[in-house]
């Protein structure tokens, strides 16, 4: 930065502007402080490093955390959920590496109905495309599984299954140092009376907040992953609405409504 520079005088202290050959305050001699000024070059601010993910924690996240971390932002649309945008990012991001071939389909013995067949074409590394990916690994080259079967096997049967499949791909993607680094548990510890004891009330509360600053160190992938899945939108439209429609189908089958007794 420009602007003004000053001299401090060895015999008073005071502040003199550098042009002046004797103190304003004092009247000692400057010239020979200002002629060291002069000669010494203006520090400058170094930069700030930018910030980088620590190698102690995962470099790349699979298609379904990153749109599990970047939903609101990058993949949400009118007529998709969450867990429907995972599964249809890390199928478009199989296919656009040439692990798997997506085709319209039909399941059902009897009655049929409209679906997408997944065809493994060769091996790939299921810790690069995370949970929802496991059940196309486990396949042999060449054999294919749809859509609703795959998100049947992923899922599990319960009272909220689109919220335990997204908990399910956190758990499984996420290594405990990487978990640690998106994530901060607190907890909350309330006052309990007597009678809050007998009823086994619990004594803390335990919240899990993101640390946005370090989630935001991942956004270039999130990035490049919606512009993936924008095309793939944009290209087969009737195929991505096969994809959603045959996740939300399966989402319902696994929803266990508890009995009232």
């Amino acid at each position: 930065m420009g602007g003004r520079r000053y001299i401090y005088c060895p015999n008073c202290g005071a502040r003199n502007e550098v042009e002046n050959n004797f103190c304003a305050m004092c009247g000692a001699p400057l010239r020979e402080v200002a002629r060291r000024v002069l000669a010494a070059k203006p520090s400058t601010p170094q930069p700030k490093p930018a910030p980088r993910i620590p190698p102690h924690v995962q470099q790349t996240l699979s298609p379904g955390m990153l749109v599990h971390l970047f939903y609101d932002k990058y993949f949400k649309t009118g007529s998709s959920f969450r867990a429907d945008m995972a599964v249809a990012a890390t199928l478009y991001a199989l296919e656009a590496e040439g692990y798997v071939a997506l085709t319209p389909s039909k399941r059902g013995r009897i009655r049929k109905h409209d679906t997408v067949e997944i065809r493994k074409l060769r091996e790939f590394d299921p810790g690069r495309f995370g949970y929802l990916s496991k059940p196309i690994h486990k396949l042999r080259v060449g054999r294919g599984i749809n859509v609703y079967d795959l998100v049947k096997k992923a899922g599990r049967k319960c009272e909220y299954p689109i919220s335990r499949l997204m908990e399910l791909i956190v758990e499984n993607d996420l290594t405990k140092e990487t978990w640690s680094f998106l994530y901060k548990e607190k907890v909350r510890k309330v006052k309990r009376s007597l009678l809050d004891r007998l009823l086994l009330v619990p004594g803390e509360y335990r919240s899990i907040e993101e640390r946005k600053r370090n989630i935001r160190l991942y956004e270039p992938q999130a990035k490049r992953l919606s512009q993936l899945v924008k095309r793939r939108m944009e290209a087969y439209p009737e195929m991505h609405r096969l994809i959603v429609r045959e996740c939300s189908k399966a989402l319902e089958d696994l929803k266990y409504v508890p009995p009232e007794y």
